[in-house]
C-alpha cells in the first residue's frame, strides 16, 4: 500500500500540473506492472516547460518516490508535450482465496 499511496500521489501532482499550469487541454493516464515494475505515465498537451527542480511539487514527488527505489522522469519541452513517467520496483499482493 505505501508505494500504492506513493504513484497515487505522483499521478496526482502530475494531473495538477497539466491542469494548473501546464495549459493542457487533454491528459492521459497510463498504469502497468510488468518486470517488478510499476509504471506510470502521465501525458498532456499543454505548453510544456515543467521542471522539477523549479519548484515544490515534482520535486517532493521525486523524494517520495526514490524512498521505494523508484524514479520520476520529466520530458516537457517548451511547446508540449509533457510526459511524466514513474517507475517503482513493486510486487503484485496475491488473491486471497477461502475455503470454506
Amino acid at each position: 500500500m505505501p508505494v500504492a499511496a506513493a504513484v497515487y500521489f505522483a499521478v496526482a501532482e502530475a494531473l495538477t500540473n497539466a491542469a494548473r499550469h501546464a495549459g493542457a487541454c487533454a491528459v492521459q493516464v497510463s498504469l502497468e506492472h510488468a518486470d517488478g515494475l510499476l509504471r506510470a505515465t502521465v501525458t498532456d498537451d499543454g505548453h510544456g516547460g515543467a521542471d522539477p527542480a523549479r519548484g515544490t511539487g515534482l520535486a517532493g514527488v521525486e523524494r517520495r518516490l526514490a524512498t521505494f527505489d523508484g524514479i520520476l522522469a520529466v520530458s516537457s519541452p517548451v511547446g508540449g508535450p509533457t510526459i511524466v513517467a514513474i517507475e517503482v520496483p513493486c510486487a503484485l499482493s496475491s488473491v486471497k482465496t477461502s475455503s470454506s
